[in-house]
C-alpha cells in the first residue's frame, strides 16, 4: 500500500472541456474532498473551473490539471501548453492554481512529483507523431512510487488499469 500523500496520483485520465483537452491526474488525498463512489465528480469540478474562469483558460493547446487538497479546499493546478511549434525549446507553459473555483495568488505550485509528472509527459509529447496523437495516446511511464494503477473512481478502480 502506497503511502498517502500530495503528489501520489491515482490513474490520470483524459477530458475535453469544449474545445481544449485535457489530461487530469488526481492526487491521493482528493479523497478528502471529492467522494470516490460519485461518478464523474472529478470531472465535473473541473468543468465548473473552466466554466467560471472562462477568461482565465482561454488560451493554449493542452492543458495538465493536478487536482488535490488544502484542508477542506479543492485545488487544481492548471498548467496551459501553447505554442507547440514555434516556441524553441518546447511549449510555452502557464500555470494558474486554483482554490475551490477561485484564483489562488499566494500558493506555491506543484511537488516534486508534479514537476517529474509534467517532464515525462513533455517527452512523451515530443516522441509521438503529433498531439493528437499524444493525448489520446497511454501515458507516459512514471515511477512505480508515484502513480497507483487505480482510477479515482470506484467503479473504475475495481479493475486494474
Amino acid at each position: 500500500m502506497p503511502i498517502l500523500g500530495v503528489g501520489r496520483f491515482y490513474s490520470p485520465f483524459r477530458l475535453d472541456v469544449g474545445k481544449l483537452p485535457l489530461i487530469v491526474y488526481p492526487c491521493l488525498g482528493t479523497e478528502n474532498v471529492f467522494d470516490r463512489s460519485e461518478p464523474g465528480c472529478l470531472e465535473a469540478h473541473v468543468r465548473e473551473v473552466y466554466a467560471k474562469n472562462k477568461k482565465l483558460l482561454d488560451t493554449g493547446a493542452y492543458y495538465i490539471l493536478i487536482l488535490w487538497n488544502d484542508s477542506k479546499d479543492r485545488m487544481a493546478d492548471v498548467w496551459i501548453f501553447d505554442k507547440l511549434d514555434s516556441w524553441g525549446s518546447g511549449p510555452l507553459a502557464d500555470v494558474k492554481v486554483f482554490r475551490n473555483f477561485e484564483l489562488e495568488q499566494n500558493i506555491g505550485v506543484s511537488a516534486g512529483d508534479g514537476l517529474i509528472m509534467l517532464g515525462r509527459e513533455e517527452e512523451q509529447r515530443r516522441k509521438s507523431a503529433s498531439l493528437a496523437a499524444y493525448l489520446d495516446g497511454k501515458r507516459p511511464e512514471m515511477p512505480a512510487e508515484m502513480v497507483l494503477k487505480e482510477s479515482f473512481d470506484l467503479r473504475k478502480s475495481k479493475r486494474r488499469v
